[in-house]
C-alpha cells in the first residue's frame, strides 16, 4: 500500500509541474508573438486591436499545436517509469 501513497504524491507533484510548465510555455509563446509583431516593419500603422487579434490568433494556434500536447509527457513518462520499476522489483 506504500506504493499507492507514493503514486498519489507523485501525481500531486506532477500536476504542479504540469501547470507551472504550461503557464511558462504560454507566456514564452505570447512574448514571441509580441516581439514578432513589434519587429515586423509591415505592421507599422496598425492599431492595438490588430495587434491583440494577431496575438490571440497565435495563442489559439498554439493551444491546438504539438507543443501543448507534449506537456502530457510530464505525466506519461514518470508513470511508465514507475510501472516498469514496480514490475522489475516485484517480478524479476
Amino acid at each position: 500500500m506504500g506504493w499507492l501513497r507514493l503514486a498519489f504524491f507523485l501525481y500531486v507533484g506532477l500536476t504542479i509541474i504540469y501547470f507551472v510548465t504550461g503557464i511558462y510555455s504560454r507566456s514564452v509563446r505570447r512574448e514571441k508573438l509580441e516581439k514578432e509583431w513589434d519587429t515586423d516593419p509591415m505592421r507599422e500603422g496598425q492599431t492595438a486591436e490588430d495587434r491583440r487579434a494577431f496575438i490571440e490568433a497565435g495563442m489559439v494556434h498554439y493551444d491546438k499545436g504539438l507543443k501543448k500536447r507534449l506537456l502530457w509527457l510530464i505525466y506519461i513518462l514518470p508513470t511508465v517509469g514507475f510501472l516498469v520499476t514496480i514490475y522489475f522489483v516485484n517480478w524479476h
